[in-house]
Parts: C-alpha cells; sequence; structure tokens
C-alpha cells in the first residue's frame, strides 16, 4: 500500500508523496511535483502504492492503466477518460468527477464515498464491492453496468439511468432518488430500505 506517513508540515495530515517528506500540495514546488505525478501516471500502465491527493486531472487519459491501492482522495477529473481501465483497492474519497467516461472498465473494492459525479458515464463495466456512500451524483448515464455489492448508502441521486445493470445485493438504504431509471435492472435483489424490503 501508499505510505501512511503524514506530510512534514506542520498541521498537514495529508500522505507524503513518492519518497518525498511531503505531500503533493506541500511540496517545495507543487507545480513541478504535480506534473511528475501526472507524466509518472502516462508513462506506466501499473500505477501501485502511490499517493495523489488532491492533483487534478483535466482531458487525461487513463485508458487501459491498472491503479493498485492508490490514494487519490479529494482529487478533481475533469473529461478524463477510464476506458479499459483496472481500479483496485483504491481511494478516491472527497473527489469529482465532471463529464469523464468508464467503459469496459473493472473496478473493485474501491471507495468514491462523498464525492461528487455529474454528467459522467459508466457503462459495461464492472463495479464489484465499490463505496459512493454519502455522493451526490446528478445526471450520470450508469447502464449496463455489474454493480454487484457496491453501496450508494445516504447518497444523493438525480437523473441516473441504471438501466439494463445488476444491481444485486447494491445498497441504496438511506438514499435520496429521484428520476432513476431501473429498467431490466434486478431491482428485486438490492436493498432500499434497512429491513430489506424490495424497491417500490
Amino acid at each position: 500500500m501508499f505510505s501512511f506517513k503524514h506530510c512534514s508540515v506542520p498541521g498537514c495530515s495529508n500522505f507524503i508523496f513518492n519518497g518525498s517528506d511531503r505531500c503533493l500540495r506541500h511540496s517545495l514546488d507543487s507545480i513541478s511535483a504535480a506534473d511528475e505525478a501526472r507524466k509518472l501516471i502516462k508513462e506506466k500502465k501499473l500505477i501501485r502504492d502511490l499517493c495523489f491527493e488532491g492533483l487534478a486531472f483535466e482531458n487525461f487519459s487513463f485508458q487501459g492503466k491498472t491503479l493498485h491501492s492508490c490514494f487519490l482522495k479529494g482529487c478533481t477529473f475533469i473529461n478524463c477518460t477510464f476506458e479499459k481501465t483496472t481500479v483496485r483497492q483504491c481511494f478516491f474519497d472527497f473527489s469529482t468527477f465532471k463529464g469523464c467516461t468508464f467503459k469496459g472498465a473493472k473496478i473493485k473494492q474501491s471507495s468514491f464515498a462523498v464525492s461528487s459525479l455529474s454528467w459522467d458515464r459508466i457503462n459495461e463495466s464492472e463495479v464489484f464491492h465499490s463505496n459512493f456512500n454519502g455522493c451526490t451524483i446528478l445526471n450520470c448515464n450508469f447502464c449496463d453496468n455489474d454493480f454487484y455489492f457496491s453501496s450508494f448508502l445516504n447518497a444523493q441521486l438525480r437523473n441516473i439511468d441504471f438501466s439494463n445493470c445488476n444491481i444485486k445485493k447494491a445498497s441504496f438504504v438511506f438514499s435520496k432518488l429521484e428520476n432513476i431509471n431501473f429498467k431490466n435492472s434486478n431491482v428485486q435483489e438490492a436493498l432500499f430500505e434497512i429491513t430489506g424490503t424490495i424497491y417500490g
């Protein structure tokens, strides 16, 4: 896993980046450090055990890459592509995704908790055992996915297409759902109330 050592700057609880004693935000040259981080991702197919906390990505391609055990808390992703990307045991908590596409992605045991997703497309992807708890998800197309055992606990979802999805054991407990399309999805096998009663 990424290093659990905290930034040496007093009062900063962020994790250090890539062997430095500081986080990306408090690097002596934060712009160069951010550029170095993005360059590292561009050049490698396997990105593992690194912390990119607070980094911004715009029009950036993660296509075909594998992200394993990485920490991306508080990151911003604008118009990024994750086509055929593998994401495993990564943390995207408190991040922002806008206009991003995930097609043929494999996302397992990862957390997007308390993140904001808008105008994103996740299609024909596997999203297993992943956490979208407390997220705000607006105007997204999530059709043709397998969300087996993923959690949308206490999330706000509006204008979302979940058509033709496997949502077996997925949890929407305590979530606010508005204008959601579950056509051809197995809603009877998902949880929508704490008692386990089915949707509708």
